[in-house]
């Protein structure tokens, strides 16, 4: 094991130790976006389960691209009770087998993925989510499936909707440059409903405000990875704005303990996954990285770029989650972006 993964081994180790995971014992899992940043997290989790647990799950992982060795899943390949299979998912597709869970978790997540790809970023929610929907619907299983959407359906609430509810109904125009990611979103929330409405089937729905950790890369778009990025490769973080926007971030195994109680035990349907113990600004977070790396951080002027659209506010009300597991984020947002540097560092380095 490489030092960059026993980083991810230590995460999901916490994670299993934490939330009763017994349910998923000789289980079959789909996972839909294995590679991707929060999909990853799952794909290492069934690899501890397995090596280390000894759970027997045998597990689907669809994901876009062939893998290689800079894929967050590469060190997976060939284990035991582990598929990897290449798969778009923005074209309809038919699943066959009969499985016990089914997680979406693919979708372009950061700005400026959908906003260079938008109809594909429409596609892979809602299309991605039919297929599955259509499939469980014509077969013999009925899994428990959890589709893991977004806190941007909310779009820019109003300062007394912050932190936002889930009963906040969302203000955003289909206008808006995100709302290619927004509204296939809550289109895919409505089609999941209406088919637990009328076909039954058992799904619930992860609204996740701001997830961040390893596997978020030097080349990743979203505001953790450029910054990165900028202090390792210029020696600076020059920001395209000001920095005032709030946030409130989430380390990934703090989010993936609410994605796994809310798949195995969860009451309700819909749920916001996060944290609201520290809400900092983009500015905050660029001296936090530029601490770590030791380099000089300059905010520019205003608003710009992809953020151009994106609300001045992002905090979710977690308090739903918090009453019925108990749950509070374990990792503070400090020893969050220091865990993900360090893993970038060590994987830079090829340990």
């Amino acid at each position: 094991m490489t030092s960059s993964q026993k980083i991810i081994y230590d995460d999901v180790k916490s994670v299993s130790d934490s939330v009763d995971l017994s349910p998923l014992k000789n289980s079959r899992i789909l996972l839909l976006g294995a590679n991707g940043l929060i999909g990853s997290y799952f794909s290492h989790l069934l690899d501890y389960l397995n090596s280390e647990k000894n759970f027997s799950i045998e597990a689907d992982l669809i994901t876009l691209n062939s893998l290689d060795e800079r894929s967050r899943i590469f060190d997976l390949k060939g284990k035991k009770g582990l598929t990897v299979i290449q798969k778009d998912i923005s074209q309809s597709a038919v699943y066959k087998k009969d499985y016990d869970y089914v997680i979406h978790a693919a979708g372009y997540s950061a700005p400026g993925n959908f906003l260079a790809d938008p109809i594909r970023a429409i596609d892979v929610n809602y299309v991605g989510l039919k297929s599955v929907l259509e499939s469980v619907v014509s077969g013999k299983s009925k899994p428990k499936i959890l589709y893991i959407s977004s806190s941007e359906i909310y779009g820019s609430p109003e300062a007394v909707n912050v932190p936002t509810p889930e009963d906040y109904p969302g203000n955003g125009a289909v206008t808006n440059s995100r709302a290619c990611y927004m509204e296939s979103k809550r289109l895919s929330e409505v089609l999941a409903l209406n088919y637990n409405r009328i076909h039954g089937t058992d799904i619930k729905i992860a609204r996740i405000c701001l997830a961040y950790g390893p596997g978020m890369s030097f080349d990743d778009k979203r505001v953790v990875g450029q910054f990165m990025n900028k202090a390792k490769s210029f020696g600076k973080i020059e920001m395209v704005d000001d920095g005032r926007d709030l946030r409130s971030f989430c380390y990934l195994s703090d989010v993936l303990k609410q994605l796994l109680s809310i798949l195995l035990f969860s009451k309700e349907t819909i749920y916001n996954v996060g944290s609201k113990e520290e809400e900092l600004t983009i500015k905050d977070v660029a001296f936090i990285i530029g601490g770590i790396f030791g380099v000089e951080v300059v905010p520019g002027p205003g608003k710009a770029g992809v953020v151009a659209d994106a609300p001045s506010r992002a905090c979710v009300d977690t308090g739903k989650i918090e009453k019925e597991f108990g749950f509070k984020p374990l990792v503070p947002i400090k020893e969050g972006l220091h865990r993900t540097s360090e893993w970038n560092i060590l994987r830079s380095k090829n340990d």
